[in-house]
């Protein structure tokens, strides 16, 4: 893709009113963010819940740091007369508007759909919940871990022995702000388009489930019974000095496999003629390769399969994939330069958006506040009476006195 291309950000002149926490609501509108778009990001005084979450510096954390990038930050407390009216200055100044709290939480604080499209006509509203608006589970919380167990997502990751395994990450934060990301931006297409906004609804629950659509509909057909293996072969074999994953989709790579491996035979045994029979004789056949995976190193391997087109690769960990050479000759993992954390890597957003030198770090609690409010139309001695009165907050910085 050309520099120009890389360069091109659709959202330009969009302004979002960032009210979500965590990293489902706060990763989708860092996407608009990378893509242009001018994203105010507001907390409350005691700050983002997600500023508590994984290894933390200097009131960031790594959490926090990885989903709001491109942002200005505001300090309000909406509790207040001065800090409830600020919010409703910016959100009649706002494209659109983000939350995440649990439902009727957002009427409460008077910035419901219907209060925001009066103050702004044909105004976007993206809501990001655990379980959905309405419903049994709907004023219940919601965490990434509840929501893979309940989803299924841990039974489907299972480990040989059949125990349910929590995936490792914040796979449902990421996968709900993913699908988030496009909602919104879809939205905005059809508010160009039409100058209608809209209520855009959802939910970890949902995000969850949409995402793990192919293991479901296999366990539906199989009467709730797990498929083992998609494809056989397929999995981790251990080579002579680490883990090397490989999978054959069709025959021919199969044939591959069993060239390289020594064992062209293979090819005409009738308990390996296809899928089907492979799926059946799975643990005889994925023993007989891992015997020999075992007998040279996985570079060795990884070259042999590749000249015959047959998937495979090391089982990298972040350390190894930083180094990749493919990684590198693409800087899929630039390094940027964070307040609290100095340089760290960050993934490059695929697609569209700015370049890495013209990120701007995530930012710390309140860090914006009064240069936003005086682009919001506040004079300094309005300015001083909020931050004197505590309905907003501003970050002192190593200038301040």
């Amino acid at each position: 893709m050309s520099k120009e291309a890389t360069e091109f950000l659709p959202f330009r002149g969009i302004r979002v009113l960032d009210l979500s926490q965590g990293l489902a609501g706060p990763y989708a509108t860092q996407m608009l963010a990378m893509m242009g778009a001018t994203v105010l990001k507001v907390e409350p005084p005691q700050g983002d819940w997600g500023r508590l979450m994984g290894l933390r510096r200097e009131g960031h954390s790594t959490l926090s740091v990885s989903a709001n990038w491109n942002k200005r930050a505001i300090c309000i407390d909406a509790r207040t007369e001065g800090g409830a009216s600020v919010l409703k200055r910016l959100a009649s100044q706002s494209d659109m508007v983000m939350e995440s709290f649990r439902p009727g939480v957002i009427d409460k604080i008077g910035l419901g759909y219907d209060v925001l499209n009066e103050l702004r006509p044909g105004i976007i509203m993206g809501s990001i919940s655990g379980f959905g608006q309405t419903g049994p589970y709907a004023e219940r919380p919601g965490s990434d871990s509840i929501l893979q167990a309940i989803s299924g997502m841990s039974v489907m990751n299972a480990d040989a022995q059949g125990n349910p395994k929590r995936v490792g990450m914040l796979a449902v934060d990421m996968i709900t702000g993913l699908y988030a990301g496009f909602a919104l931006a879809s939205a905005l297409y059809q508010q160009k388009l039409t100058g209608e906004g809209g209520h855009i609804d959802l939910s970890l629950l949902a995000g969850a489930s949409a995402f793990q659509a192919m293991p479901m509909m296999e366990s539906f057909l199989q009467g709730g019974q797990r498929s083992a293996h998609v494809t056989v072969p397929s999995g981790t074999f251990e080579a002579s000095d680490g883990p090397i994953s490989v999978v054959c989709l069709r025959n021919e790579m199969f044939y591959g496999l069993a060239r390289v491996l020594g064992h062209p035979e293979w090819q005409q045994d009738p308990r390996f003629s296809d899928n089907e029979s492979r799926q059946r004789h799975a643990t005889e056949i994925h023993q007989l390769i891992g015997q020999v995976f075992a007998t040279r190193p996985r570079a060795h391997w990884i070259d042999r399969l590749n000249e015959v087109g047959v998937l495979c690769g090391p089982l990298n960990d972040y350390t190894d994939l930083l180094r990749d050479p493919q990684v590198q000759s693409l800087n899929l993992m630039p390094e940027v330069s964070h307040q609290a954390f100095g340089k760290i890597p960050f993934p490059k957003f695929p697609g569209v958006g700015p370049s890495v030198e013209n990120l701007r770090p995530a930012p710390g609690l309140g860090e914006h506040t009064c240069e936003v409010l005086r682009e919001a139309g506040y004079d300094e001695e309005r300015i001083s009476s909020l931050v004197s009165t505590k309905a907003c907050f501003q970050a002192l910085t190593k200038t301040d006195n």
